[in-house]
């Protein structure tokens, strides 16, 4: 009986491996800007005002274009910056993975800070997975 636990659960194992590998062949890389403070919508704007003191990310979209937002909250210091790690999509989902990039400690001691960051695209119909 333990001979056929183990075997079910490697050609289970297997298969989930082929799976992830298909997933990440049908993905590609989306088309994005950065946002700076201006081209960020009034509304939205308004949006990350109230939601950036905790951890957040959300999107926004308007007829032509989506925004997503990525805020990593209330941080000790100034001068922390967002990398995008990658920014792919299947044919139903959006996968943004990003990654705070700290200070140093002596930076840390300069006030408080609230990194977002803000991409804009093309309007698509899929949900958004945040990493």
């Amino acid at each position: 009986m333990k001979k056929l636990v183990w075997a079910v659960c490697a050609v289970l194992f297997l298969f989930s491996g082929c799976q992830q590998q298909e997933q990440a062949a049908s993905s590609e890389k989306v088309q994005y800007a950065v946002c700076k403070k201006s081209m960020i919508p009034k509304g939205l704007m308004q949006l990350i005002d109230e939601e950036k003191k905790e951890a957040c990310h959300f999107t926004y979209s308007t007829q032509d274009y989506t925004y997503y937002v990525i805020g990593y909250g209330k941080q000790q210091g100034k001068g922390y910056k967002i990398k995008v790690k990658s920014f792919l999509m299947d044919e139903g989902h959006l996968y943004i993975d990003t990654t705070l990039v700290g200070v140093t400690k002596e930076q840390q001691k300069n006030g408080i800070s609230y990194p977002y960051l803000v991409l804009k695209t093309q309007y698509y119909e899929k949900d958004a997975v945040f990493r």
